[in-house]
């Protein structure tokens, strides 16, 4: 969990630093950031699976049974996609809904609501936020931008009578951030 709080905060440096980019540079290279997060967890996952390979064929008791000559890989790499693979493929499933439904309504709606590389930001920390320690995080983060982005416009509109919309730009990757430093301290405070 550590090494994922680490990726977080090596995105959001990253995000930070892409500031200084031109426009259409910041879309490209968030977009290849976003590739390369699924790319790491993909990789990881192949990891697990030929870590519990080798522990199970040297297992010298009931372990080997479970792997070839006597049952074939795809246990194996099934039995890890339930136990760890599962989480991230429905967050990579619901970033990629998150990002497409973004970009098209943004499209629609004259770039109304996001700037052009902000979907790749949030759609980063939905995948980020899969984590099974975490226990589907991404949906708690998804109402707490939106209920953000609306308490703020609103008393924009409201309060200071300006019509203008708050920008999440510099709030999603620190508050996925957020969101998993809360999830941790409550895994430690209830157990």
């Amino acid at each position: 969990m550590i090494s994922a709080l680490a990726l977080v905060v090596l995105f959001t440096a990253l995000a930070v630093q892409f500031d200084r980019l031109r426009p259409g540079n910041k879309q490209k290279r968030l977009r290849l950031v976003f590739i390369a997060a699924v790319f790491l967890v993909s990789a990881y996952f192949v990891y697990l699976v030929a870590a519990q390979y080798s522990m199970w064929s040297r297992d010298g008791s009931l372990g080997k049974y479970l792997v070839p000559p006597y049952k074939g890989i795809g246990y194996v790499v099934q039995y890890c996609f339930i136990r760890f693979g599962v989480y991230y493929a429905i967050s990579l499933a619901s970033a990629l809904v998150f990002l497409f439904s973004a970009q098209k309504l943004n499209a629609k709606f004259g770039k109304r609501f996001f700037e052009p590389e902000e979907p790749y930001l949030g759609a980063l920390a939905v995948f980020l936020l899969g984590n099974p320690a975490w226990r589907w995080a991404w949906i708690w983060y998804i109402g707490a931008m939106l209920v953000i982005a609306t308490l703020v416009t609103s008393y924009h509109f409201l309060i200071t009578k300006e019509n203008r919309r708050f920008s999440l730009y510099r709030l999603w990757l620190p508050a996925a951030l957020l969101v998993i430093i809360i999830n941790e301290l409550v895994d430690l405070l209830t157990s």
